[in-house]
């Protein structure tokens, strides 16, 4: 089978992104044809791992990552001019005085890393050094197949570039060279987490709900990926929600002609199975919810291998 990568991403949070990912990882796991990598790239609020955790800690791999840029202070180049703060070197309010020690004072979250200071300052008391920005963690979890996510530091302003660390990660794991799909729970919203996830990938799930808001956000997020041409399809969970805005909805997603490949009903059973931390394809197989997104699974190997060498 052709190897291929997926991605499962959403315009905004909360509409079952992870819950989708999780069933889709488990359905896969269980075909003999099937040897999926998982990724979670939602790196500033990673949570995949909560449902898929390690066996055993000892398992786990963890590499720090340096993609962010901080200014570095050198007091003992400082002549305590303060040009640095009355001339506004720094645009994002970085640069504080201290007035006892009539030094400057950097803040570490406001600072951009532009480097700014560095060329302005006529003593060169600024430098800018790469900082721990995040980790990479790597374990195989208790479906025997291998897990890599990311945890952006806090302060840390370069989560797009974390995004494809973790991607190269993966790439270089030496069950990669095996592995036919990579399935991929993605950032929300449309920002460079959003950017880097989806770059070279076969074809990406847009999940959303049938709300103003998640109307509003995935056709923000399908402007992404029809910006990269990668073909798409749209899970519509919670589809039978009742509102008034249910008819305007259907009746945008009919006229767009845009790919439906399934439909989740409103299902207690998938917040139950959260609660356990658990996919619901596992937790309550004969629920209503583990039947749409059994048929979503069977939808999606279509399209991923039906024009393809088997």
């Amino acid at each position: 089978m052709k190897k291929q990568s997926i991605a499962v991403i959403s315009g905004k949070g909360g509409v079952g992104k992870t819950s989708l990912t999780a069933s889709l990882v488990s359905l896969a796991s269980r075909e003999d044809s099937i040897d999926p990598i998982v990724l979670d790239c939602d790196v500033d609020a990673p949570n995949l791992a909560l449902i898929m955790p390690a066996p055993l800690e000892s398992d786990i791999k963890t590499r720090s990552t340096y993609t962010t840029l901080k200014a570095e202070f050198l007091i003992e180049k400082c002549v305590h001019c303060k040009k640095c703060v009355d001339e506004i070197f720094c645009e994002f309010n970085a640069i504080k005085w201290n007035e006892n020690l009539e030094i400057p004072i950097l803040d570490f979250l406001a600072c951009e890393g532009c480097g700014a200071c560095k060329v302005l300052c006529p003593e060169h008391a600024f430098k800018v050094l790469p900082v721990k920005s995040g980790e990479i963690i790597t374990y195989k979890t208790k479906l025997n197949k291998p897990f890599v996510y990311g945890k952006t530091r806090l302060g840390s302003t370069t989560s797009g570039k974390l995004v494809s660390e973790i991607k190269d990660h993966a790439n270089n794991l030496e069950e990669n060279d095996l592995s036919n799909l990579t399935i991929i729970d993605g950032p929300p919203g449309i920002g460079c987490p959003v950017i880097a996830t989806i770059t070279g990938l076969d074809y990406v799930i847009l999940i959303t709900e049938p709300t103003p808001s998640g109307l509003h956000d995935l056709l923000r997020a399908i402007e992404v990926v029809q910006q990269f041409k990668i073909p798409f399809g749209i899970v519509i969970n919670k589809h039978d929600l009742k509102s008034s805005f249910q008819e305007s909805f259907n009746a945008f997603i009919k006229d767009t002609g845009y790919e439906v490949i399934g439909k989740i009903p409103y299902d207690l059973s998938i917040p139950k199975a959260m609660s356990f931390a658990e996919a619901v394809i596992d937790h309550d197989p004969e629920s209503k919810a583990s039947i749409a997104i059994n048929k979503i699974y069977e939808n999606l190997k279509k399209i991923l291998w039906s024009n393809t060498d088997s």
